[in-house]
């Protein structure tokens, strides 16, 4: 009798897997019943009456207890969904940013953004996040302060599922993200300066989530399902009824369970361009854990950059990336326990991603660096059912040389095309100085959003995608590891150095069914040409056969001597003498112009100086008519600062009314019969940022009586911002 099976999701088909593999297994026992009694088993019958009771017994359902199976489940992620859901974002970025084509793409301040205000129940709240339709709340990240680092308390959040009036949750934001109300830890908990809620919120027919005070830095990811997808809305009775599940998937996500399977163990130390290659079973398989140890080495650093991890699968390369980046071990070897990825105090390095293949598939490790290497690897295989959905595993690595900081660009992880789901990612920055290096914001396209020319992921800046908050200098003491989110490695002090964050998807994994472009901002809190960061960056991910990708094997990158702090600060220190610069100082012609009366125009005239301006540029600005204003808005600000300006002065230079948020903080009448720029600085005093931000307003007052215009304009200067206040010490 020949069975033709019918299409199978994920689930259903590793539960024919186990329940086929229980047969073989059951096979070899010496009581099996077919053996001690001489019954005939028919295997189709019994693989029917699974399929009935599996595939047709089941309507497969969304709700809470599928979810939280799924997210221990490491087979269903290896499977394209046929459920064809899409994964959104909803954040708090800063609206300025329109296009890729248009100013504001690279806007900072962005905690502010919402989609608009209303009054529900009498109470004035700020909508965060909406959709129409059935759908899953899979991630929510909030900074835990709000609008200053005094204030830990911020607002309430509320979600209205299923266009009820009343919210079904609604509690303190904070609390809720950093686990200290109904949702316990590992499904919310605290990180650094943030929280991270990932239990899941279904709803049925739509969702809308508020908060009842301003809105402020949080980003929240969604899965939304076609119209008649069948989900059952979260309720708190239904979540006080899962207790016992909750536990046990909360035990498996702080204690990942050891993979069961055939184990294959190899030793070996491996001279230059030498590989040690295991060799996998045949046929339908998977890799369920890898783990590798690397011993003996004096420069362990350079051994983690210079050994390299590589797989195929079904006769494709998939994987090629240096073992310590793969394992956010890069610089130093630094123990953390995540649900796909650890490193133990000994040095052992897991990964549980399964890999499976279909017919062949082959683990390498090859050392290209000049000294030999110690390798000790083991690695659990298991029975695995190729179907029509299944997917490889890949991950991609890039590093460049080092990147200067302006102008500000998109600096790429992974664009490819077909069908295929990311699944977590890792970037390393080496920070030669002391200060902020993560200012940038992620911007994923998927499918669709290419002609939109705007992706649906836009977030916040890089340490919020990754789980935590700036708000202070990074240290050591920033470092945490969480299942599905790490900052493994702080620069010592104060962020100098190599600083590894990781991520990993599950319920919020991103899938594509033609196309994906994952970027993240090249922005840090030094946006200078003469400032360099260094960059290196995997991507993990599973892709259907046929996908492409643009990221190619690097050798001759990670053959090279490990990038270290020294070199990397006398690049920059050599950058800096082609160039004058202040130390310190926020480029004003960084900075667009916010608002301004019609009658101003940028770049009018060059505005003469004698002597060097910093940078080699100016804020070009000019204007006509008394009461014409600019303003200039410097974001990212969170406490008290002294602000000062250094302006143009000469024969062309106006009278200015300055002010700061609205305050008047200074008149200046910046004419001089010899040009230069403005000794001493123009003080503003100290100042408080007003929505996290400064916004410096220049008023056109006049010109002295010996000022001469240029067709009846005349100049602000402005070479640039120093803004004096206590972070660097905190």
């Amino acid at each position: 009798m020949k069975v033709r099976l019918p299409s199978l999701n994920s689930l259903v088909t590793k539960q024919i897997e186990k329940f086929c593999f229980g047969i073989k297994t059951e096979v070899k026992k010496e009581n099996f019943i077919g053996k001690k009694s001489g019954m005939r088993i028919n295997y189709t019958l019994l693989f029917l009456l699974f399929l009935a009771s599996s595939v047709y017994g089941q309507k497969n359902e969304i709700n809470l207890t599928s979810l939280l199976n799924e997210m221990v489940d490491r087979d269903q992620i290896t499977r394209f969904p046929e459920n064809g859901y899409k994964c959104l974002q909803a954040s708090s970025y800063n609206r300025e940013s329109v296009s890729p084509d248009k100013p504001g793409w690279f806007a900072d301040s962005d905690g502010l953004g919402f989609i608009r205000t209303e009054i529900n129940n009498g109470v004035e709240e700020w909508v965060l996040m909406e959709d129409q339709g059935p759908g899953v709340i899979t991630k929510i990240w909030a900074v835990c302060f709000y609008y200053g680092l005094q204030d830990t308390t911020g607002a309430n959040i509320k979600f209205y599922l299923d266009g009820a009036t009343e919210p079904v949750i609604n509690c303190n934001f904070f609390k809720l993200v950093k686990g200290q109300d109904f949702v316990k830890p590992p499904f919310a908990d605290y990180t650094t300066r943030a929280g991270n809620l990932y239990f899941p919120i279904p709803y049925s027919k739509s969702c809308k989530i508020t908060m009842d005070k301003k809105s402020f830095y949080n980003i929240i990811n969604y899965r939304k399902y076609p119209a008649k997808t069948r989900v059952k809305t979260f309720t708190m009775e239904e979540f006080d009824s899962i207790e016992k599940l909750r536990s046990e998937v909360s035990l498996q996500l702080v204690n990942p369970p050891q993979a069961e399977g055939n184990e294959l163990t190899e030793k070996k130390t491996l001279l230059k361009d030498e590989s040690l290659r295991i060799d996998l079973p045949k046929g339908a398989a998977s890799v369920n854990q890898i783990e590798i140890k690397i011993e003996n080495v004096q420069d362990i650093p350079q051994a983690l950059r210079s050994t390299i991890l590589i797989g195929e699968f079904d006769s494709e390369q998939t994987i090629w990336a240096p073992v310590g980046d793969f394992f956010n071990n890069v610089g130093k070897m630094q123990p953390f326990e995540m649900w796909e990825r650890s490193v133990k105090a000994d040095g052992t390095m897991i990964c549980r991603w399964v890999m499976p293949y279909k017919t062949n598939g082959t683990i390498s490790l090859k050392n290209i660096w000049e000294e030999p290497v110690e390798l000790s690897v083991k690695i659990t295989t298991g029975n695995y059912v190729w179907s029509s959905n299944s997917m490889h595993f890949y991950a991609s690595w890039r590093m460049d040389e080092p990147t200067p900081t302006f102008p500000l660009f998109d600096w790429n992880f992974l664009s490819a095309e077909g069908k295929g789901v990311v699944v977590g990612d890792q970037w390393t920055v080496l920070n030669p100085s002391e200060g902020w290096w993560g200012e940038g914001d992620e911007k994923i396209y998927v499918d669709d959003d290419f002609e939109r020319n705007f992706p649906s992921h836009f977030g916040t800046g890089t340490e919020d995608y990754y789980g935590w908050a700036g708000g202070i200098v990074p240290t050591p003491a920033d470092q945490f590891s969480k299942p599905f989110l790490g900052n493994v490695i702080v620069g010592h002090p104060r962020s100098i150095g190599y600083n590894v964050c990781t991520r990993t998807r599950v319920l919020d994994a991103i899938p594509f069914h033609e196309r994906i472009k994952f970027d993240m901002e090249s922005s840090c809190g030094t946006r200078q040409k003469w400032f360099f960061l260094q960059y290196a960056q995997t991507t993990f991910w599973y892709g259907e056969p046929g996908v492409t990708f643009n990221r190619k094997p690097l050798p001759e990158m990670a053959a090279k001597e490990l990038p270290t702090v020294e070199g990397l600060q006398k690049i920059v220190e050599e950058s800096k003498m082609q160039q004058y610069h202040v130390d310190g100082a926020f480029e004003a012609e960084n900075y667009p112009v916010l608002n301004k009366s019609v009658k101003v125009i940028e770049n009018f005239s060059e505005i003469p100086i004698w002597g060097e301006i910093s940078n080699g540029a100016l804020k070009n600005i000019w204007f006509e008519e008394s009461g014409d204003f600019a303003e200039i808005k410097v974001t990212e600000q969170f406490e008290k600062s002294t602000l000062k300006i250094c302006t143009a002065v000469g024969s062309n230079c106006g009278g200015f009314n300055i002010y700061v948020n609205g305050k008047l903080k200074s008149s200046q009448d910046l004419y001089s019969g010899n040009t230069g720029i403005s000794n001493p600085l123009v003080n503003l005093g100290e100042n408080e940022p007003v929505d996290n931000s400064f916004v410096i307003k220049f008023v056109f007052e006049g010109s002295n009586q010996d000022a001469q215009s240029k067709n009846g304009k005349y100049a602000l200067g402005i070479d640039y911002f120093l803004i004096q206040n206590n972070f660097l010490n905190r």
